[in-house]
């Protein structure tokens, strides 16, 4: 499965971004609109935006054409990235003020990595507190003029001023068992940073989390340039790879971690993309970093599937209304402690279902856009990404 002409050009000017020079002369993107498309589908904008420039300046007209339908969108986003890191920094400081235990989460995180902190570009800050409490949060956000998106909801709140999202965590992950424990244990292996209620992960839990993360976005159908980008960025600081494989192992995702440094690599020009890092380059370039109603869709049939679209079908429906025990506790936190309260907690989860959700969830179910061809070729995606091979190396 080879690229096409603007697919390879969309590559060309993130690895010029990054100051990777290739062998011969700058490839010509064949169609300007899809090429613009495909940039800001796949979350570089910020990232590639300053390359399209200095290519435009240099007199090739097909990049003075791109910037040209990129820039007001450039200079939005760009103003947007300005803003989250300053009112970031309000929150994290008002968090530390009042005495709550916070870490940044993902890509403001993976920001430092970045040669400038505004080419990461981002939808939201992640931020995961320790001791969470709605109603002492809501003030805090209050008082720095952000108004509450979500109530209390089981996994994070949502707060909104302007243009800046911040979702504030009570947990990292969708999971229990071996990644709950994980999970929980971070805490104290978390570093520091500066201020006494103010943390990052280890290097090693960062390192682990972002594959975590990847990995659930990856079973819900996307990817995205940019995620592959993060990859490569942090697959360059090496060292936390060696502490982490023991994790990623035990978790089942050690092979789905070297398929995706290996498309990370293969996008940044490091590497000849073996036929898994075709695929899963093309699938990045078509889903981008949001994914797509037909993504989603085609990746949980085949997630769910024994080998078959109907059976795929029908335990999508099934894990969606009865939630295995171990996401029941995740979304009722109050089973880990009273599990006799389960059939309690099914009757919440089923009324909520067929109440408030119901339209959206039904929505979420109807398959009837994912044909036999769409289904077979997210397990495709899914074999070069090693998450469903049956094994783990």
């Amino acid at each position: 499965m080879a690229l096409n002409t603007d697919q390879k050009y969309v590559l060309f000017l993130l690895r010029r971004a990054f100051g990777i020079s290739g062998n011969g002369e700058a490839p010509e993107p064949e169609n300007v609109k899809e090429t613009v498309n495909m940039i800001r589908r796949s979350g570089i904008l910020l990232t590639v935006y300053p390359a399209v420039k200095a290519l435009a300046a240099e007199g090739r007209a097909q990049e003075a054409a791109i910037e040209q339908l990129l820039r007001d969108k450039y200079m939005a986003s760009l103003r947007q990235a300005v803003l989250q890191d300053y009112e970031g920094r309000q929150v994290i400081g008002a968090l530390n003020e009042a005495g709550i235990d916070c870490v940044p989460l993902k890509g403001w995180e993976l920001r430092e990595l970045y040669p400038e902190r505004t080419m990461r570009q981002m939808a939201d800050l992640d931020i995961i507190v320790r001791d969470y409490k709605y109603s002492t949060l809501k003030k805090i956000f209050e008082k720095l003029g952000f108004a509450a998106e979500s109530e209390s909801s089981w996994k994070h709140d949502s707060f909104k001023k302007n243009e800046v999202h911040v979702e504030m965590h009570k947990r990292l992950t969708d999971d229990s068992g071996e990644i709950r424990d994980w999970e929980k244990g971070m805490w104290s292996r978390a570093v520091c940073a500066g201020e006494p209620h103010v943390f990052r992960m280890s290097p090693e839990d960062f390192y682990v989390f972002h594959f975590v993360h990847l990995h659930k976005d990856f079973m819900n159908g996307s990817l995205g340039l940019r995620r592959l980008a993060d990859t490569w960025l942090l697959d360059k600081t090496g060292a936390p790879a060696d502490g982490a494989r023991e994790t990623l192992t035990r978790f089942g995702m050690w092979t789905f971690h070297e398929r995706m440094v290996a498309a990370a690599r293969a996008a940044m020009g490091e590497a000849e993309a073996d036929e898994d890092s075709e695929i899963l380059l093309e699938h990045a370039f078509s889903s981008g970093i949001f994914g797509n109603d037909k993504s989603y869709k085609a990746g949980r049939i085949a997630a769910m599937s024994d080998g078959s679209m109907k059976s795929g079908k029908l335990r999508s429906f099934f894990a969606a209304v009865f939630l295995p025990y171990g996401r029941m506790k995740a979304q009722f936190p109050v089973l880990e402690k009273w599990p006799v309260l389960l059939p309690f907690c099914w009757i919440k989860r089923i009324f909520g279902f067929l109440g408030k959700n119901f339209k959206s969830s039904k929505e979420k179910l109807d398959y009837s856009n994912i044909s036999q061809e769409d289904y077979e070729a997210m397990r495709a995606v899914f074999k070069a990404g090693g998450v469903i091979s049956g094994e783990d190396k």
